[in-house]
Formats: C-alpha cells, sequence, structure tokens
C-alpha cells in the first residue's frame, strides 16, 4: 500500500504498539467517534498531546515541571521563584508550598503524564466534594439537553 507523502514512517516499540492497540480497542467500544484505523487513532492520540501541551503553555506559562521522586512531583514557579512539591497526602494530591489539595499548581500537576507514576501509600478514593460536583454537572447537561 502507497504511502501519503505528508507521512512519515516511524518506529514505535513492540510493548507500547501492545499497549497502543489494548487502549484502541478499548476505547473503539466506548465511542463511536474513535478513529476506526490504528494509524489514525495513534496520530490523533499524539495530536491531543501536542494541543494539551500548547494549552499549557498558555494556561501555565510560569510553570514547569523541575522533576519528580516516587511520590513527589517537583514543579518549578517562576512566578514565585520557588518550587511546590505535589504530593499524596490523606489519598489526596497535595501541594506544600500553598499548603492545599487544590491550587494552581495541583491543576498542573494534573495535566501532565507523570501524575500518574506517583506511588501513594493506597489507590487515590475519588474525593466526595468533586463526586457530587460530577453529579451536578450530569443532571444539568441532561436538563439542557431535553428542553
Amino acid at each position: 500500500m502507497p504511502r501519503s507523502k505528508r507521512s512519515e514512517l516511524i518506529t514505535l516499540r513492540v510493548d507500547l504498539v501492545k499497549e497502543l492497540k489494548a487502549k484502541w480497542m478499548e476505547e473503539k467500544k466506548k465511542s463511536p467517534f474513535v478513529n476506526e484505523h490504528f494509524g489514525g487513532f495513534v496520530n490523533d492520540l499524539l495530536h491531543d498531546i501536542l494541543e494539551k501541551d500548547e494549552f499549557l503553555k498558555h494556561y501555565a506559562p510560569f510553570l514547569s515541571e523541575d522533576g519528580c521522586s516516587r511520590d513527589t512531583i517537583y514543579i518549578k514557579d517562576f512566578k514565585e521563584n520557588k518550587t511546590a512539591e505535589i504530593y499524596f497526602n490523606n489519598n489526596k494530591l497535595y501541594c506544600s508550598l500553598c499548603e492545599s489539595f487544590s491550587c494552581f499548581h495541583i491543576h498542573f500537576v494534573m495535566a501532565i503524564p507523570k501524575v500518574a507514576k506517583l506511588n501513594p501509600s493506597t489507590k487515590p478514593m475519588i474525593d466526595d466534594e468533586v463526586e457530587l460536583d460530577a453529579q451536578k454537572a450530569k443532571k444539568i447537561v441532561r436538563k439542557k439537553r431535553s428542553s
């Protein structure tokens, strides 16, 4: 099959391809809008990552990932000229700089992939307040759709 002149051939690790295919199959079951071709799915996924990175550059240009350990992500805040340590505390992400469970640094960390690599002592539980807000939002959306 001829390749498009606008495409380029890349090499992916075999284990990564297996993970991507599993995710593609799972996503196809969940949503009819997922690209029906595996290559297209991978392209869409990579494009989403680039868009997210671009969004973070505009949303928080003064924040950057400064490093991480097994249980902490370090975020450099150039506005404050300090480093925030983000880690799990009582099964919730906690910012030592702001002494908060919900601050700009936490929001930034939630948007970067490294957060999935943090090792909490136990699996994080869904915050009851967040869950209630989500249920309220669902009801509002359903009402708007039905009217």
